[in-house]
């Protein structure tokens, strides 16, 4: 009456089979390209580590390039300094571009513009730190009434050279530009332009020596 069936616990033994390391790996990264690609992100699969999932958001127009060797840390966990939240990649205006270049690494940054903001190779920002190429608001209380958007406000390119360090907690404000190699203490507000090869520090941040 019944039809014998054999082998009928190999494939329910299969389905069980927990994948290789080297699976899992392939799956990981194939994954964290599909996330930055439905967000619009130019890389290349294998490009960019994802620790936690990063909050993007692009305007219409707007690009966000990320370069090859590229770790964007967003788990608290993840970071012994402590990481607040998420690493933020926004790009807000019509035709603003925030481009990571090669080996860039990052925990818990945010990063803001509506025009461009520029991060050169080998460049480390400690956890937390704040790139806003934008005011966010406009000073005068009646034209930020009358704002719509962060895009109304304010904005400068900002350029971080390559192989900088910014430690935790740092911010750089709109219209700055910093060398190659400088290093940015932790807390500091960089409101002005920063020279290869230089440390800074404080609020805000000024010349403490040469590298």
């Amino acid at each position: 009456m019944y039809k014998r069936v054999e082998n009928i616990w190999l494939p329910i033994k299969d389905f069980f089979c927990h994948p290789s390391q080297e699976e899992l790996a392939r799956r990981k990264v194939q994954a964290d390209y599909d996330y930055l690609r439905r967000r619009g992100v130019e890389t290349e699969l294998g490009y960019v580590r994802l620790v936690g999932l990063p909050d993007i958001e692009r305007a219409e127009g707007a690009r966000i390039i990320i370069g090859k060797g590229v770790t964007l840390v967003s788990e608290a966990t993840a970071n012994s300094a402590g990481v607040n939240h998420p690493v933020i990649l926004s790009a807000e205006g019509p035709g603003s571009v925030i481009k990571i270049g090669d080996g860039v690494g990052m925990s818990g940054a945010s990063i803001v513009t509506c025009s461009e903001i520029e991060i050169g190779e080998g460049t480390m920002l400690g956890a937390n730190c704040n790139i806003y190429g934008t005011d966010f608001h406009c000073v005068d209380a009646a034209e930020r009434a009358k704002q719509r958007s962060t895009a109304d406000a304010p904005t400068a390119p900002i350029k971080i050279g390559k192989r900088c360090w910014l430690a935790s907690n740092v911010t750089v404000l709109k219209g700055v530009t910093i060398g190659d190699e400088a290093v940015v203490g932790a807390m500091s507000l960089v409101t002005k332009d920063v020279e290869v090869r230089t440390v800074v520090g404080g609020v805000p941040a000024k010349k403490i020596r040469n590298v």
